[in-house]
């Protein structure tokens, strides 16, 4: 998963808010899913420890996410997130060297507000909430969010000042 920090996790609560939506899905929960890995049951305690050796081997540069749209209970971009796109693959391939299958779906990166409770009918455009991606986390989702660890991205060609 990666997680806004806590500046842009203020306005996107206040997303929420704005919206009615229900908050009872703590606001430190807020994420958005960079790859799901199936049941918990498919991971030994050995393969988790491979996977997370692999997650460390990726490597990406921090990259952008932009939030410009409100349907349901989601933020999403209407343009789509090249970069969120390209990390999503990369993560894949390496959770596929593990040789558990991962289920199949269409990545479309989203931030979840709420988790029941009324929901918005039609798509709205609002002024984009965004941040820079710098780490990623895996977490046990099935009774909480229990980190298992995290890893920073980094960057690798020097910017340049123009």
């Amino acid at each position: 998963m990666i997680k806004p920090p806590p500046a842009t996790l203020r306005r996107i609560c206040g997303q929420r808010a704005w919206y009615g939506l229900d908050d009872s899905y703590p606001a430190d929960r807020l994420h958005c899913t960079m790859l799901r890995l199936g049941h918990e049951a498919d991971w030994s305690a050995a393969r988790l420890d491979e996977l997370k050796g692999l997650l460390g081997t990726v490597s990406a540069e921090p990259f952008p996410v932009r939030f410009d749209l409100i349907a349901g209970n989601l933020l999403r971009g209407a343009k789509g997130m090249p970069s969120a796109a390209a990390f999503h693959r990369a993560l894949r391939q390496k959770a596929a060297m593990c040789g558990v299958p991962i289920p199949e779906y269409d990545f479309w990166l989203h931030l979840s507000l709420a988790y029941r409770g009324t929901a918005i009918a039609a798509a709205r455009k609002i002024d984009p909430i965004g941040w820079t991606v710098e780490e990623f986390l895996l977490i046990r989702s099935d009774r909480g969010h229990d980190l298992l660890d995290r890893w920073p991205l980094r960057q690798r060609q020097f910017a340049l000042a123009l």
